[in-house]
């Protein structure tokens, strides 16, 4: 497998804010969003990436066995052939796995493929159209998500509001129960208050969780392995 960067610290955000996690970040996207702070991930005909072949079995030695958490992460991690059995091996070692995905792959395929997912959930991005990759959203991904799983909005205009409540209004008319939903801000395009005004004002967004990458704030946003 492609690897970029295994490494311990918290979790910037979501489900597990603050918790201690091993990162695996895999090389490798299928998408350019416009404000992706993961470039030195992607690779392409001009987009040098610096990764390391690994087996499955050098990933799992490499894992914090104290925390029990993974967040297998990317670029696009369920892009590899073999993420569905590093992630069943994670989850039969006991580990709890987030798999953080862009909304551009099919989920209940990969899900099929690992097996039992009782432990794992994923963390699944909502792509808005200042993202300029929305239209390459997989409508069913979001139609059979678990409560354990997560959506991530990350809003850097009004018309990404306007669309996120369009979605909020689609998933709410599916769900009985919903999955979590997240929401943050693309940093510097728009203003956290206004996001958290809308989350306050707007019925189908009472529930939205905002959100801040948490670990920009403790750390140099551009520093690696945080």
């Amino acid at each position: 497998m492609k690897i970029v960067e295994i490494f311990d610290s918290i979790d910037g955000e979501g489900l597990r804010t603050g918790q201690t996690a091993t990162f695996i970040r895999l090389a490798g996207c299928n998408l350019r969003c416009s404000y992706c702070d993961t470039l030195y991930a992607l690779f392409g005909e001009d987009e040098p990436c610096e990764y390391t072949e690994m087996s499955i079995d050098e990933i799992l030695s490499r894992v914090n066995k104290q925390y029990k958490r993974i967040t297998l992460t990317g670029g696009e991690p369920l892009l590899h052939k073999d993420s569905a059995e590093l992630v069943s091996r994670l989850l039969k070692d006991g580990y709890e796995v987030n798999i953080e995905t862009n909304g551009a792959v099919d989920i209940a395929e990969f899900s099929a493929k690992v097996g039992d997912v009782s432990n794992m959930f994923y963390t699944i991005d909502y792509k808005l159209p200042s993202s300029g990759m929305s239209e390459r959203m997989i409508w069913d991904n979001f139609l059979s998500l678990r409560p354990c799983d997560v959506v991530k909005f990350v809003v850097g205009s009004g018309e990404d509001v306007n669309m996120m409540k369009s979605v909020m209004d689609r998933l709410s008319e599916k769900y009985d129960v919903m999955p979590h939903i997240y929401a943050g801000v693309v940093f510097g395009e728009y203003e956290p208050q206004k996001l958290i005004e809308h989350i306050m004002n707007e019925p189908v967004l009472k529930d939205v969780v905002f959100q801040l990458q948490i670990h920009k704030v403790i750390w140099n946003p551009e520093e690696r392995g945080v």
